[in-house]
C-alpha cells in the first residue's frame, strides 16, 4: 500500500502521460479511465489527488466536446474542493458548471451545481441569505425534470435559507 505522499509523487508522472493527442478513442478511454481513478481517490478521501486527476479528465473530455462526461468531472472537482473545505473556491466551480449546463441544456446538472452552492451555502458558511437564489432555482430545475427527492432538499434549503438558519 502507497501513503499517500508516496502516491502523490506517484501520480504526477501519470498525468503528464496522459494521452493528450492521438485518435480520439484512446483519449476518451484515457479520460475514463481518469474519471474512474478519480472516484476511487475520493473514496479513499484523498480529495487533492482525486481533484487534481477529475481536472485532467474534464480536460480532455471538453476537448473531446463530450459535455456530458466532462460536466461529470466539473461536479466532481467541486466537490474535492468542498471536501478540502475551500468553500469560496468550490462556489466558483459549481457556478460555472452551472453555466456551461445551461449552454448545454443539461438541467440536471444545473440543478445539481444549484443544489451544491446552496448546501454549502446554509450548511457550512452559514450565509442564507446568498443561499436562496441557488436554492430557488435548484428546487425549480429538479421539479421540472421530476426529480421530487431532490426538489425537496432544494425546498428545505431554501426554508431554512429565508429563516436564517431557524427552520
Amino acid at each position: 500500500m502507497i501513503d499517500k505522499g508516496r502516491f502523490h509523487d506517484a501520480i504526477e508522472p501519470l498525468l503528464r502521460a496522459v494521452a493528450i493527442s492521438g485518435p480520439a478513442a484512446q483519449r476518451h478511454a484515457t479520460a475514463m479511465a481518469l474519471l474512474r481513478l478519480g472516484f476511487g481517490l475520493g473514496e479513499r478521501q484523498d480529495f487533492a489527488n482525486a481533484l487534481r486527476v477529475d481536472l485532467r479528465a474534464a480536460a480532455i473530455f471538453a476537448e473531446l466536446g463530450d459535455v456530458e462526461q466532462e460536466l461529470q468531472c466539473r461536479i466532481l472537482t467541486g466537490i474535492c474542493e468542498w471536501q478540502l473545505k475551500a468553500y469560496e473556491s468550490a462556489i466558483q466551480i459549481f457556478e460555472s458548471n452551472a453555466e456551461r449546463a445551461l449552454g448545454a441544456g443539461r438541467t440536471a446538472f444545473r440543478a445539481l451545481a444549484m443544489l451544491s452552492v446552496s448546501c454549502i451555502l446554509v450548511d457550512h458558511l452559514r450565509q442564507y441569505r446568498r443561499a436562496i437564489p441557488y436554492a430557488t432555482e435548484a428546487a425549480r430545475l429538479f421539479r421540472s425534470t421530476a426529480n421530487h427527492e431532490q426538489a425537496a432538499h432544494a425546498l428545505r434549503h431554501l426554508n431554512e435559507a429565508r429563516h436564517g438558519g431557524n427552520a
